[in-house]
C-alpha cells in the first residue's frame, strides 16, 4: 500500500451519513469547516491507527466512528478547538490474521518469545475469548517479526504532515496493538537528526496494552476489557484501567470482543465522553505549538 493510500479516508457510507463531501487531493473525510478557509487557522491531522485482527474495511469503519463522534462533540468543545481545521486520516496497521497479529503484539510489548507469552496467558487461565482460544489451539514455533516497515511508513506520514508546506499538528488515536505502533512511530519522529518542534505530535490511546503513551499522552482502557486485563495479569506494568463501559449490553455481544472493541469504546459511557475529552485537551495543547 502506498503512502497516499495509507492516508485513506474512512468508509464512504459513514461520510454520506455525515453529509460529507470529498476532497480529491487532500484525502480529508469531511468538508472543510469554516476555519479551513482562513489561512491562519491552526490545522491538525487526526490519524486513527487500528489494532489486531482488523481488516481494512473494519479500520475504515472504526475511523469513521471516530470522526462521527468527534464532529458531534465539536460544537461543545473549546472555541480554540472549534476554530481549528481538522483533517482525518487512517494509518493502517495491516492484519495478517489472529495468530500473527497477537504474536506480533506480544513481541512488541513484552520482549518475550511468542511461545512464552501465550503459554503464560494459558497458564493463568486467560484463554477465554474466542480469539485467544483460537491462537492457543494452533502450533506456535517461531516468533513473527515486528513490522518495521509499518513503523517507518507511519512515522514518515507524521513527519510530512508536520513539516512545510503542510505545517499541521498531528493527533494519533490508536486502538489496541495500534498503540504499540504509535509509540514506536512517535519515538522515530523525534529521534531523527532534525526533529520537529516538541508538542506538534500527540497520542490519545484507546485500549492500550502498553506500559506508556508516547510523549506522556492520554489514554483510556476499560476495566471491562477482557483482553487488556489478561495482558495486565501477565505484565503488571501495563497501564491501569481508567474508564469502563458502565452497564452496557455491548459487553454481552461477541461483536464487541469482550469489551475490547473500538466502536464499543466510542459508544458506551463514560468511555466515549472521556476519549473525546482527551482529544479536546490534546488539541488545545497542539494549538499552542507552531509546527513551522
Amino acid at each position: 500500500m502506498s503512502v497516499m493510500n495509507s492516508k485513506i479516508v474512512v468508509v464512504l457510507s459513514l461520510s454520506i451519513l455525515l453529509g460529507a463531501g470529498w476532497f480529491p487531493d487532500a484525502g480529508a473525510q469531511v468538508q472543510s469547516q469554516s476555519a479551513c478557509q482562513n489561512a491562519t487557522a491552526p490545522r491538525t491531522a487526526i490519524y486513527f491507527v487500528n489494532g489486531v485482527t482488523t481488516t481494512l474495511d473494519e479500520a475504515r469503519l472504526n475511523g469513521g466512528k471516530l470522526e462521527l463522534e468527534f464532529l458531534s462533540k465539536l460544537p461543545t468543545m473549546a472555541p480554540t478547538v472549534q476554530a481549528m481545521c481538522h483533517l482525518f486520516f487512517l494509518n493502517i496497521n495491516p492484519t495478517s490474521g489472529a495468530v500473527k497479529d497477537f504474536l506480533e503484539a506480544g513481541q512488541q510489548r513484552l520482549g518475550l518469545t511468542s511461545t512464552t507469552f501465550w503459554q503464560g496467558l494459558e497458564g493463568l487461565g486467560l484463554a477465554t475469548s474466542g480469539v485467544i482460544t483460537q491462537v492457543l489451539q494452533r502450533p506456535i514455533t517461531n516468533a513473527d517479526q515486528i513490522d518495521q516497515a509499518t513503523i517507518v511508513r507511519h512515522a514518515t506520514a507524521y513527519r510530512e504532515q508536520i513539516a512545510p508546506p503542510s505545517c499541521r499538528r498531528v493527533l494519533i488515536v490508536p486502538h489496541s496493538q495500534g498503540n504499540l505502533y504509535s509509540n514506536a512511530s512517535f519515538d522515530s519522529v523525534f529521534s531523527q537528526v532534525l526533529p520537529p518542534p516538541l508538542g506538534t505530535l500527540k497520542i490519545v490511546g484507546v485500549a492500550t496494552p502498553a506500559d506508556r503513551v508516547g510523549g506522556n499522552g492520554l489514554y483510556r482502557t476499560s476495566s471491562t476489557d477482557v483482553l487488556i486485563s489478561g495482558i495486565r495479569l501477565v505484565l503488571p506494568g501495563t497501564l491501569p484501567a481508567n474508564t469502563n463501559w458502565g452497564i452496557s449490553p455491548l459487553l454481552l455481544s461477541p461483536a464487541y470482543s469482550g469489551g475490547h472493541s473500538f466502536i464499543g469504546y466510542l459508544t458506551a459511557e463514560p468511555s466515549r465522553t472521556q476519549i473525546l475529552t482527551d482529544m479536546e485537551s490534546s488539541l488545545l495543547a497542539l494549538a499552542a505549538v507552531n509546527p513551522c
